[in-house]
């Protein structure tokens, strides 16, 4: 479970996350977080000494959330599913997150990180990379997944998943229904599925 913060760093946060997705971190200014948050710019310093603390509280609460559902997503059912079966759950989570979380999914996924992250945030992230690849690894053992590096196979699939976000972000990931997100998630399948495998 995230820790919880107190109130006022929480909406920070919140406010600092939808205006990245809006804006990009780069783009975003201290008062607009300010203003979205409905307090003072001197409010922010009281939690967050700068802008990279206040963008790395919020990559690593977003990260954290994520982890947490694709956690949830792949246990749920036990341990004893098919790498197939366990793709689907990756899946579910990933869409679940992008629905209920679409500014947190797009600052994510859809931005570049590499100048303000700390170390900490920067091990969240390899984090996640390594639950995928894992994974990966896993399904190849198994004879399942196509071979080739696990990492490139993960940045494939995540690629898939985070186009087909912007492509429908106009309208809310939401607005897709059961049908596409299946006839999407067995397209990426097949992207990652070894055709000799029974």
């Amino acid at each position: 479970m995230t820790p919880r913060k107190p109130a006022l760093a929480q909406s920070l946060i919140d406010a600092a996350i939808a205006l990245f997705a809006e804006r990009t971190y780069e783009g975003t200014q201290m008062p607009a977080v300010a203003e979205r948050a409905g307090v003072g710019v001197g409010s922010i310093y009281r939690y967050f000494p700068s802008k990279e603390a206040l963008g790395n509280a919020a990559f690593q609460h977003a990260k954290r959330d994520l982890l947490e559902r694709l956690a949830g997503a792949v246990t749920e059912g036990g341990p004893t599913a098919s790498i197939r079966v366990e793709f689907g759950r990756f899946w579910r989570g990933f869409a679940e997150y992008a629905t209920d979380r679409p500014d947190a999914f797009v600052f994510l996924e859809h931005q570049q990180h590499d100048t303000y992250l700390t170390p900490e945030s920067r091990e969240l992230a390899a984090e996640i990379d390594r639950v995928a690849a894992d994974f990966i690894a896993r399904g190849q053992r198994a004879g399942e997944i196509r071979e080739g590096d696990a990492g490139r196979l993960v940045a494939l699939a995540l690629g898939a998943f985070a186009g087909l976000v912007r492509f429908q972000r106009p309208h809310g990931l939401s607005a897709l229904d059961r049908d596409a997100l299946d006839q999407a998630e067995a397209a990426v399948w097949d992207l990652l599925h070894r055709k000799d495998a029974s």
